[in-house]
């Protein structure tokens, strides 16, 4: 299998450490402008323009599909989103300041859903390198909203993907060896979070890994990595993939947010991902 493997080089040199509040903060607002630039003028005129031209698009019960004019073609049928609003509730970026990911809520009259983002700056400002979303449903109240300061020190390392591809993969080969619960356990930061069933948000490590208290027994949890990018300041990345349990005959696809641990490792900090077509 051929991956994309992406470091991001800067835009320029900074003479002193970027501030990583005034990013995270011009990240948000980066996310909230799109969401209304997309209210006011829709899908493809108002959300398409904001992903890197290879950006890897996760929609409910598609394919992974990768590079602007799939994305295009997806987001033109018209059951691809209908009428939506998002509000960003957390955001992070590397220690660089040049790659961040946020993730919040979607809604529409009376439904609700999540997304999560993993974002690029060029010189065009933040762009979207990888989105997934779930399904919008109903809901007669609000989910809890998670409330977070953001991580500490950034652990730099080196900026090469590839560190990426294989801690994803050694997630999976846990996952199949010893089960999903004990590997979303064990490669879980803290404080991270997952989309999880329903409308609400898996708040944290324990929460992550009860979600999988009533998976069937037998089933295997497998998934491959397709593609990765990483900061050049190699403390933060993401990952693009699919996924599979097949004995369930369910398959999945998902984005999973990386950061760099103090001993060097890899631990995420946010995952998400929705059902695929059969293969």
């Amino acid at each position: 299998m051929r991956y994309l493997l992406l470091a991001l080089p800067l835009v320029a040199a900074a003479a002193a450490a970027p501030d990583r509040a005034s990013d995270r903060a011009a990240l948000l607002t980066a996310d909230r402008a799109l969401a209304e630039r997309t209210a006011a003028l829709g899908l493809t005129e108002g959300f398409l323009p904001a992903l890197s031209e290879q950006a890897a698009y996760l929609h409910p019960g598609a394919p992974l599909l990768r590079g602007a004019d799939k994305i295009r073609a997806l987001l033109q049928t018209p059951d691809s989103a209908g009428h939506v609003t998002w509000t960003p509730a957390f955001a992070d970026v590397s220690a660089d300041g040049r790659l961040g990911y946020s993730y919040g809520f979607l809604r529409s009259t009376g439904s609700r859903g999540k997304y999560l983002a993993c974002w690029v700056k060029d010189q065009r400002g933040w762009r979207i390198v990888a989105y997934a979303r779930t399904r919008l449903v109903p809901v007669s109240d609000s989910a809890a909203t998670p409330h977070r300061a953001a991580s500490g020190d950034a652990v730099r390392g080196p900026g090469d993907p590839s560190e990426l591809i294989r801690a994803d993969s050694s997630f999976s080969a846990m996952s199949v060896a010893q089960g999903a619960k004990p590997a979303f356990l064990a490669y879980a930061t803290d404080d991270a979070i997952s989309f999880g069933g329903g409308p609400g948000i898996n708040d944290g490590r324990q929460a992550i890994g009860a979600a999988f208290d009533g998976f069937p027994s037998g089933a295997v949890l497998a998934w491959w990595p397709v593609a990765a990018v990483i900061a050049e300041s190699g403390d933060l990345g993401c990952t693009v993939g699919e996924a599979k349990i097949e004995s369930l005959k369910q398959y999945s696809k998902y984005l999973t947010i990386w950061r760099r641990q103090r001993d060097g490792s890899w631990k995420f900090v946010a995952d998400g991902g929705n059902a695929r077509p059969a293969p």
